[in-house]
């Protein structure tokens, strides 16, 4: 009979040997990206000087198949990648050191979708924190996650410790998908609970990956009474409660006052000393962007309001509300500068 310790210990040595595999193989992606740099170096430079065109680079290709068989990634139309990859980047020595952190696929991605240098740095650094993978970084792209970023409502600015401004802003976006059977028809707000809760994983990976689902109708007694909140989540980088209330309907003025009473309840029934104070999230089927702006404006509570289903593509008008160049610096500065 085997020891009772034996199953601890075989755990220990499996969890060791994923880490270690996992490891070796960010070191070879990291690994390939710098190789086709340089491979992307070299055909450029002989493109320019020797004015090489479509036949050396498909010679190549063949040379270096014949050479690697089974080797995948030296077709002539990934060495052409290759070249533009180098001289995409070969100038930005900002962006060059991010672009060895993500896989080549996702690289690719990024040079083809992106419009600008800001776009494709915050876009280089998600794919990097979350660990996106092609599909997931054509998704976001597709739904225009980083513009959807920048037009969150929030008034975080003047309302968090100074230390968490930087992060909150990645923390939360504009408009959360979620998926409905029936997106066209009338919703109750129970109905939207239990759509989010059914498809948790998936809510909870629409929200950047660092919320811990805490429970739904989480109950607080206060002073003889029971109250119920929506969602309750945690965020594990804020280190706060994130209250989220549903709407199924279009954002009311009112709405602000039952938001801040449950974060309040929130603040003074649930979180310790160790927490920082709870945010609020009002989820709404649409919103008039200046009355939330005006009521965000004279609140002393972190809290944001979003919607649910919007837009798949960005709405013409929105793009008025998306911040200067050096707004997205200062608002998403934590990632950008870091």
């Amino acid at each position: 009979m085997l020891s009772p310790g034996y199953q601890p210990f075989l755990q220990d040595i499996l969890t060791k040997i994923k880490h270690t595999r996992y490891e070796m193989l960010k070191t070879v992606s990291k690994q390939t990206v710098l190789l086709y740099w340089e491979i992307g170096k070299s055909v450029s430079e002989k493109v320019q000087r020797e004015k090489w065109g479509k036949s050396v680079v498909e010679q190549l290709s063949k040379d270096l198949q014949i050479e690697f068989p089974g080797v995948r990634g030296f077709s002539a139309r990934n060495i052409w990648n290759m070249k533009s990859f180098y001289e995409f980047y070969k100038e930005n020595e900002k962006l060059q050191p991010l672009v060895a952190e993500i896989g080549w696929t996702q690289n690719c991605i990024i040079i083809e979708k992106c419009k600008d240098d800001i776009q494709k740095e915050y876009y280089l650094k998600k794919t990097k924190q979350l660990g996106w993978s092609k599909a997931d970084l054509l998704d976001k792209i597709k739904k225009n996650y980083f513009e959807n970023q920048l037009l969150a409502q929030n008034n975080f600015e003047s309302t968090v410790p100074s230390e968490l401004k930087a992060q909150v802003a990645w923390e939360f976006i504009d408009d959360y998908f979620i998926e409905l059977l029936n997106p066209d028809q009338p919703l109750s707000e129970k109905e939207l609970e239990n759509v989010i809760v059914t498809n948790i994983v998936k809510f909870l990976s629409e929200m950047g990956g660092s919320f811990a689902f805490v429970g739904r109708q989480f109950k607080i007694d206060f002073h003889e009474k029971e109250y119920f909140i929506d969602l309750l989540f945690f965020n594990l980088r804020l280190n706060c409660y994130v209250v989220f209330e549903l709407k199924a309907r279009d954002f009311d003025p009112k709405d602000i006052g039952q938001l801040k009473w449950y974060m309040e309840l929130v603040n003074n029934e649930v979180k310790t000393t160790a927490h920082n104070s709870t945010i609020g999230i009002i989820l709404c089927r649409n919103k008039d962007r200046l009355m939330v702006e005006y009521m965000l404006s004279n609140n002393q509570d972190p809290l944001g309001v979003a919607t649910f289903n919007r837009y798949d593509e960005l709405p013409v008008e929105y793009a008025k509300y998306l911040p200067s160049e050096a707004e997205i610096i200062k608002r998403l500065g934590n990632l950008l500068m870091g």
